[in-house]
């Protein structure tokens, strides 16, 4: 390996041969084209257009998608440092950032390939079922189009990216499974339920309502929401836009997966000095 770029690519080549040797993920992905699929028939938006098949889609997605990100990324790094093998990629050539880069990238590449392919099968369905005259709303001035259902599968995969990103951080800090599974819940939760309480709770204190747009970027569930309804829900029902600020929303999505990667890469290059020191303080106070 002469070059960084040579290591992330060889760990990147071993992460997806785990990935692909694990058939839990192909039960998963089956299982969320299983769910998608019945929301969709049952809520109508299969037979009625795009844009309402993603109205049908877009709460179960700010569930769903995270929860898949979590068991893709909650183990990633922390089965390495358990079984040892992490001990042994240290004595070759690749850093802890070509280390994590190269997991990540290629547990993301298998969150496209998870998420993404239920979803496009859906958009199949919703493109072979719909009737041939919901193309254009009665009631509103927006056209439905295929380009509004790609355009909510290219968010859901930044979405999921975020959580998938927090959830290996957390894992590099698990010292067992359970206590990994834990953490990586707890990051979930947060992360679907944190933005919102948080938005409600300051408004309960008198917050003005116009900074709600702001506020709700913050959290990842919050950015991925308001992009879904700024550029594919509002481009049919409300052209005028407003529902939250595009940039501050892509840069929360992508700041918090780029925090993510930080901080598994900090705590991959220190976990084994802070142990260290850890255990001498422990024999300090022993003695």
């Amino acid at each position: 390996m002469s070059t960084p770029f040579d290591g992330v690519w060889t760990v990147f080549r071993r992460e997806l041969v785990t990935v692909r040797r694990t058939p839990g993920y192909a039960v998963l992905a089956a299982g969320l084209l299983a769910v998608l699929g019945g929301l969709v028939a049952v809520g109508g938006g299969g037979a009625t257009g795009f844009v309402p098949a993603v109205v049908d889609l877009l709460l179960p997605t700010e569930v769903l998608v995270p929860l898949l990100a979590v068991v893709l990324g909650y183990r990633a790094l922390f089965a390495d440092v358990a079984s040892g093998e992490l001990d042994v990629i240290r004595t070759y050539p690749v850093s802890a950032a070509g280390y994590v880069l190269g997991v990540l990238l290629a547990r993301t590449a298998a969150l496209v390939a998870l998420v993404g392919g239920p979803f496009a099968l859906v958009g199949a369905y919703v493109w072979l079922t719909a009737a041939p005259d919901t193309g254009i709303f009665a009631t509103h001035s927006g056209v439905d189009s295929p380009v509004l259902f790609v355009r909510f599968v290219a968010l859901v995969v930044p979405f999921g990216a975020a959580y998938l990103s927090l959830s290996a951080a957390v894992s590099t800090v698990a010292t067992s499974r359970r206590s990994a599974v834990a953490l990586a819940l707890l990051a979930l939760l947060g992360g679907v339920l944190g933005g919102d309480l948080a938005v409600l709770g300051s408004l309960s204190a008198g917050a003005s309502p116009s900074g709600i747009g702001g506020a709700l970027a913050l959290s990842p569930n919050g950015a991925f929401r308001g992009l879904v309804f700024e550029h594919v829900i509002g481009v049919a029902f409300a052209p005028e836009g407003g529902f939250v600020d595009t940039g501050r929303a892509v840069a929360s999505l992508l700041g918090w997966t780029a925090a993510g990667a930080v901080a598994a890469v900090v705590s991959v290059a220190f976990g084994p000095r802070v142990d260290v020191a850890v255990e001498g303080l422990r024999a300090r106070f022993r003695q």
